[in-house]
Parts: structure tokens; sequence; C-alpha cells
């Protein structure tokens, strides 16, 4: 009996490791989690030549692209590859000290939206995509250092 119950202690304690780790794992600014986005797929972060920053980390999913930097430099951008004329819906929050500007762009780079920054900024603004195709949000610091956090859902 002792077996039994030790057991059953065991696994309960494992299971709230589980958990924890899996709630570590979720971004607190993350609104759009259970956002499907069919029609929306986020391509890698690409480095303009003559980028630099100390402590450069990123990552992309289905639904948002975040990075944190320190004393940045230069331009990044992930590709929005949209299969169909459609309004998305962003939701940005940049926590900044120095320069950035952040935009997004078709392929011949029209300007669909900008900002340009220099303090932090939360916002949610729509995107009217007009055809399908490749897309850009491109992100250019200037002796920045702090962090961003983009997602979206399709309208």
């Amino acid at each position: 009996m002792k077996k039994i119950a030790v057991l059953i202690i065991a696994i309960f304690t494992l299971q709230s490791c589980i958990s924890v780790r899996v709630n570590a794992d979720m971004d607190p600014n993350a609104h759009y989690t259970k956002a499907e986005n069919p029609n929306i797929k986020v391509q890698g972060t690409y480095f303009v030549e003559g980028f630099s920053d100390e402590k450069w980390s990123n990552s992309n999913n289905s639904n948002s692209t975040k990075a944190k930097f320190e004393k940045s430099t230069g331009t990044t951008y992930v590709k929005l590859d949209v299969k169909k004329k459609m309004s998305v819906e962003f939701r940005s929050v940049i926590k900044l000290k120095g320069d950035l500007n952040f935009k997004i762009i078709d392929k011949n780079e029209n300007v669909l939206f900008e900002r340009n920054l220099n303090d932090s900024k939360e916002e949610v603004f729509t995107v009217d995509f007009s055809k399908s195709g490749e897309y850009q949000i491109i992100w250019n610091q200037q002796a920045a250092t702090g962090s961003y956090f983009l997602e979206w859902k399709e309208n």
C-alpha cells in the first residue's frame, strides 16, 4: 500500500513539473495563441549585411515573431507568404531604448504599415493585403536595446 501511495505522489509531482514547463513556454504578451492562420506562413529571420547586436535572440511561429536585442544596429526581416486577399489584425508590444522603425511591405516595396519609434509602445492595427504573395516585416534598429513582439490573426 505504501508503494502505491509513493507512486501516486510521484506521478502528481511529475505532472506538476510538466504543467509548469509548458506554461513557462507561453509568451506573456501573446493574445492570439489560439488564432488559426491557414492563409499566412511566416518564413525565417533574415539579417541584412552590416547588422550588429551584442545579445540577439529571436523566434517565430505560425502567428508571431519576437526578438530581444542589446545595442542593436541594422536591419532584419521575416517573410510572410499570404495566400489570398485579406485583412489581418496585428498586435505589437515593443519595449525600447533607442530608435526602431518597423514596416510591412509588399514585393514591390510599397509600404502597407510603418512606425518610427524611440520609446516603448503597444498597439493593435489592421493591414489589408490586396492580393496573395510575399510580404516582409522589416525591423531597423539604431543603437537600440529592448524587445519586440508582433502577432497576427486573420480577420
